[in-house]
């Protein structure tokens, strides 16, 4: 839930340790405390929440906004929403949502020290630079299908364009006609997509390569080779990626152990 003040008011996966619990307001005998104030910014950074914390104005709509919930929370209560069954619904949610964020807090969170983004850092440094590369896809739904076009778009005198025109499943390939342009590390496209064209070499045509979306043929139009970064003008991205890196590899090992079915007839009925 959004409040007036825009904090979002959620468990986040790694939350705020706070002191004892002190009242800072009440609402027809509820208190509201510090710990809650500062746990409902959780969503922040350090910084961030020191800058709001610190200063009163800041302070006092976060405060503002949580009597808000809480006299909504309380009218809600006396119409009994907290018993109908979108409300159970919703909490099993929450609850599951709760437990998978804990659940990774307490299996990651030791890994995540100063030193070990550092480490992470040194070992990764190809990463974090100002290099660019020109790309161009084709994106399509099945594998076997992804493996017939990389056969047409490898085929003397092929136009990758023009087939990613006519074929590709990515809307905007009927205006681009699958030419990107240039991208950085930076880029907001996924791991998959980006990890492979940067590692391609000009003029080369890569795939498939699978992604949530799909399967991609990347062409490798041109390269431009940019400037390191060093670690404090990229610290956030280095704990970012090594974070999601954890978090993957810690998910491929709890699957590898479960027994998962997936049932492809309902789920293409959605």
């Amino acid at each position: 839930m959004k409040t007036r003040f825009g904090v979002v008011l959620a468990t986040t996966l790694f939350s705020i340790n706070t002191l004892a619990a002190a009242e800072v307001a009440t609402v027809n005998g509820k208190n509201i405390t510090d710990t809650e104030m500062k746990s409902s910014l959780a969503g922040f950074t350090d910084s961030q929440r020191q800058s709001i914390l610190g200063d009163a104005t800041q302070r006092r709509n976060l405060l503002n906004s949580l009597i808000d919930r809480e006299v909504l929370v309380q009218e809600a209560e006396k119409t009994k929403l907290d018993q109908d069954a979108e409300y159970k619904k919703a909490l099993e949610g929450w609850r599951k949502d709760y437990l998978s964020n804990r659940m990774l807090e307490k299996a990651l969170a030791p890994q995540m020290g100063e030193a070990s983004a550092k480490k992470y850092y040194e070992l990764n440094q190809n990463k974090y630079n100002t290099d660019q590369v020109h790309v161009q896809h084709i994106l399509l739904a099945e594998e076997d299908d992804a493996k017939d076009m990389l056969k047409k778009v490898k085929a003397p005198g092929a136009d990758f364009m023009a087939l990613a025109e006519k074929h590709s499943k990515d809307p905007s390939a009927k205006n681009n006609r699958g030419d990107i342009g240039f991208i950085t590390r930076e880029a907001p496209f996924v791991k998959e997509f980006k990890d492979a064209a940067f590692k391609g070499s000009k003029g080369q045509i890569l795939g498939p390569v699978k992604t949530a979306f799909g399967w991609h043929l990347i062409k490798i139009v041109e390269k431009k080779i940019g400037n390191s970064l060093g670690y404090e003008e990229v610290e956030f991205r280095v704990k970012s990626d090594m974070k999601q890196e954890l978090i993957q590899g810690y998910l491929k090992t709890l699957k590898q152990n479960a027994k998962v079915q997936i049932n492809d007839k309902n789920l293409n009925k959605m």
